[in-house]
């Protein structure tokens, strides 16, 4: 497989202009199409909205058929010199829609999560929103932001912000939500958080539905 990122793509249910763009961050060894098809239920929360389900950029060392954003041995600061690649493919995305990094919603999941969470920290840009689903933040990953945290308080702090994780999550463990709440509380956010009792290393449609929840909020 060579390194050349495809994208999955939906466009609005409503048809017509795009005003919102929301981009899927696939989990470590699953690629684009792994999460395209949530494009189905997040578009009756925001039917104006675009959808793209990106590959990562590289083959995955452990699942050669999957695509990986970072090598899995680099957490956590591998996602830190991922995000810029991300960033200027959502960039040129969105400009491509005539929309601004504010108009742009991320939802990610595991290692996509980690990346959405990373790249809302060291972007120049406010973003719309960010849902991560059993995704986990380091103190390395908030360090690395220090350009944008002024006087102890992010920029962007007012950016919606759900974080989502199952208690039974055997690949990344449940305490990561906590932790990466209070990490991002510490500079000012006001994180919402969802715990699925049952839920093991998966998204679930209570998570669905309190990520529909933000995107209606948004339009």
């Amino acid at each position: 497989m060579n390194n050349e990122s495809n994208i999955y793509r939906r466009q609005p249910a409503a048809g017509g202009k795009t005003s919102s763009l929301v981009v899927f961050l696939h989990g470590y060894g699953a690629d684009g199409k792994d999460l395209i098809d949530l494009a189905n239920p997040f578009s009756m929360a925001m039917p104006n909205a675009s959808f793209i389900s990106p590959d990562a950029p590289s083959p995955c060392a452990m699942s050669p058929s999957g695509r990986e954003w970072f090598p899995i041995e680099e957490v956590p600061k591998g996602a830190i010199n991922a995000c810029e690649r991300l960033l200027n493919l959502i960039d040129i995305e969105a400009k491509n829609l005539d929309l601004t990094f504010k108009d742009v919603i991320l939802i990610g999941f595991s290692q996509g999560a980690m990346m959405s969470m990373q790249c809302l920290l060291i972007n120049k840009h406010q973003f719309g929103a960010i849902i991560g689903y059993s995704g986990a933040l380091r103190t390395e990953n908030v360090e690395a932001a220090k350009l944008q945290i002024i006087n102890g308080k992010h920029k962007y702090a007012d950016t919606p912000v759900l974080l989502v994780h199952g208690k039974q999550d055997e690949v990344v463990p449940f305490q990561s939500l906590e932790n990466s709440k209070n990490l991002l509380n510490e500079i000012g956010f006001n994180v919402q958080t969802l715990s699925r009792p049952n839920l093991g290393h998966g998204i679930d449609p209570e998570g669905i539905s309190a990520g529909m929840e933000i995107l209606k909020k948004l339009n």
